[in-house]
């Protein structure tokens, strides 16, 4: 195990986190989830894998929650039946139990294109016949990391933190804007250098990739895709705490300007992402004014959707020089994108995907052993029909519990809505090019913060004295439950 300098500091703020309180641990797991191409340790005995800093900063964080009980038995509630956590839980182990026992039943039954790295951190692009890897180890911690973490922050929210998280990510998402200024900046000056400390995972870095001219934005990530999911995801978040009045002046300021480097990324992903984001905020917006229940946000938007954005179009297309740019960038990012090597590559993985689960009869390959490059092809063909149907219970029971909530104050509601947006923007991008079935940290810390505000309050009062929404929890010091 190595020990990469980055690590040290994460291992610094994490003891921080668990001596001085939830908040900061809060703020710093959420803020670590955005160093996706950085290291913080590298494990060269597990196939040359990368640990990111999120996922070392996850381990101090849920030592937080350990050493206070109430938030221990908060988080354990979070995934009891039947509630969306339950389904949750039970999609992680199915997935994690698919790992160890299908890729040795189906062992040279199908033919895969690999999730295993080598040690220069590339994948295979040959395919090969399915075997147990690194990866089936690799993805199966990842997974339970991903529950842990969904039941520690579902735990919290029910004990009053909602504001906390929430006001965390809308510091993400500022910091995720400033990174991406920093991307362009270092690149245009020739000194893209200076942010290897950040880039040290060993991934492929695709950081100074152009499309029709444009730069393509990459932030702190290892390609243009993953920064535009993650910050597609962050703008929902903040626009939806935006529409539905979150007392926070910054979340709809973070919101426009995160929305502008989404636009200039160069991304399929953000422009497909973005255009159902936009499609489902509009829906959204006429259903609450059509209820009679809508606010100057709401109307604000619909006016600059439906009316401002076609104008302005139709002015660009007045500025031959311009337009000209714009459709030569449309070009390249949607209409020959399948005809390229990247769109071709892609397909080729997608398609030995869904053969490998007719091939093992519906049951899948075992979690990271196929790779793909749709999040719904990775299921089928990671775990299969049974795997897919506990995530989609999941998903259901999540949508449900938004659709039915109807109690708890107006801020709770307005996180929550925002937290189950997020959470399925997420998941939609991943449909478009995610290439295994752990969506990340981010996802977790969403769908954990929406399962939380939607949780029926009559549940809250045996974990937490006073109001489980208060804004300034009731935090037990570490020193009074470790004796």
């Amino acid at each position: 195990m190595i020990m990469e300098p980055l690590g040290y500091i994460v291992v610094l703020l994490g003891i921080f986190g668990v001596a001085y309180g939830t908040r900061l641990a809060i703020w710093t797991l959420c803020l670590s989830t955005l160093f996706g191409a950085a290291a913080a340790l590298q494990l060269p005995w597990l196939g040359g894998a990368s640990i990111q800093p999120g996922h070392l900063m996850l381990v101090f964080f849920i030592a937080s929650v350990l050493l206070r009980p109430v938030q221990t038995q908060a988080a354990l509630v979070s995934i009891a039946y039947p509630g969306p956590g339950f389904w949750f839980a039970a999609y992680v182990l199915f997935s994690v139990a698919s790992a160890f026992f299908l890729p040795r039943i189906f062992a040279g039954a199908t033919l895969v294109y690999s999730s295993a790295r080598d040690a220069l951190g590339t994948m295979s692009t040959v395919a090969s016949p399915l075997s147990p890897g690194s990866s089936n180890v690799t993805q199966a911690i990842y997974l339970l990391s991903d529950l842990a973490c969904f039941a520690a922050a579902a735990g919290l929210t029910r004990l009053g933190y909602a504001p906390v998280i929430a006001r965390s990510l809308v510091a993400t998402t500022i910091a995720c804007l400033v990174l991406a200024i920093l991307d362009i900046a270092t690149y245009l000056t020739g000194h893209s250098q200076l942010l290897d400390f950040i880039r040290n995972a060993n991934y492929t870095m695709h950081t100074a990739e152009t499309i029709a001219g444009f730069k393509r934005i990459v932030g702190s990530f290892p390609e243009a895709s993953t920064y535009a999911g993650t910050a597609l995801v962050l703008f929902s978040f903040t626009f939806m705490l935006w529409l539905e009045r979150f007392p926070s002046r910054l979340a709809g300021l973070a919101a426009a300007f995160i929305g502008v480097t989404i636009l200039i990324s160069t991304s399929t992903t953000a422009y497909i992402g973005g255009l159902f984001v936009v499609c489902i905020l509009v829906l959204f917006s006429v259903r609450r004014l059509l209820g009679g229940r809508a606010g100057p946000p709401h109307a604000s938007f619909l006016i600059v959707t439906l009316f401002i954005v076609p104008c302005g179009i139709v002015t660009l297309m007045q500025m031959p020089d311009v337009w000209n740019s714009i459709t030569a960038l449309l070009d390249a990012t949607f209409t020959n994108k399948l005809d390229s090597q990247s769109g071709e590559e892609r397909t080729a993985w997608n398609t030995l995907a869904l053969i490998s689960f007719v091939d093992t009869s519906t049951f899948g390959a075992g979690l990271g052993t196929v790779r793909a490059s749709s999040f719904i092809a990775a299921l089928l063909s990671n775990v299969g029909l049974c795997g897919t149907l506990l995530f989609g219970a999941f998903l259901y029971n999540l949508l449900t519990a938004a659709r039915l909530h109807s109690s708890g104050n107006g801020q709770d509601r307005a996180i929550g809505m925002a937290a189950v947006f997020a959470s399925v923007a997420q998941i939609a991008v991943a449909m478009i090019s995610g290439s295994g079935t752990d969506l990340g940290l981010l996802f977790s810390i969403l769908a954990g913060l929406a399962t939380g505000c939607l949780a029926a309050p009559q549940a809250l009062p045996r974990y937490a004295s006073g109001s489980p929404t208060s804004a300034r929890p009731r935090e037990a010091s570490p020193m009074l439950v470790v004796r």
